[in-house]
């Protein structure tokens, strides 16, 4: 049974970290609050170079408190289109090119998001542009061998881990058990 929403407040806290305080009426009657994250559309994508290494872009993340090799991604702009927005964000996390396009789907940020993620698969890509980094982006770009790229998603070394999986999967590196 779907819940009843009594109120919702927003909450900015930066210009990409807006929050919902929702609250619900739950089926028993009583209620409850829940702070959702941001309501936007992102992109992630797991790009293969032609010699099939994984591109990642390495960077510092606040929430862990580490230095992770992740998935190149980011926002999509107003009446911008997904793939559009995927390419863009490859080109400016990596200087890298798409080649090859699959659409993965949409996955949920977590059980209190409302974040939609569109993720894509890219193979064939090629370095042909310098980076374009935001002012508080910091990205070194690594290309990592497919079975160290397992590994590190396997050890949780990651986030988007989801996209790693459902890429890997369509890319037929990695088989289902």
């Amino acid at each position: 049974m779907k819940w009843k929403e009594i109120s919702r407040e927003k909450c900015q806290l930066s210009k990409h970290r807006i929050f919902d305080n929702v609250t619900f009426e739950l089926p028993n009657g009583k209620q409850a609050s829940y702070i959702l994250g941001g309501k936007c559309e992102v992109v992630c994508v797991l790009p293969f170079t032609k010699d099939n290494k994984v591109i990642l872009a390495r960077q510092y993340r606040p929430g862990p408190d580490k230095i992770l090799d992740e998935l190149p991604g980011g926002g999509v702009e107003a009446g911008e289109d997904i793939e559009a927005a995927m390419k863009r964000e490859l080109r400016e996390e990596t200087g890298y090119e798409v080649g090859d396009i699959t659409y993965l789907g949409c996955f949920f940020d977590s059980a209190y998001a409302q974040m939609k993620r569109h993720t894509f698969l890219a193979r064939n890509c090629e370095k042909k542009f310098f980076q374009q980094l935001d002012e508080t982006e910091f990205v070194e770009v690594i290309l990592k061998p497919i079975d160290d790229f397992i590994e590190q998603i396997q050890n949780g070394l990651s986030s988007d881990i989801e996209v790693a999986w459902a890429g890997l999967i369509a890319a037929g590196v990695y088989k289902r058990v």
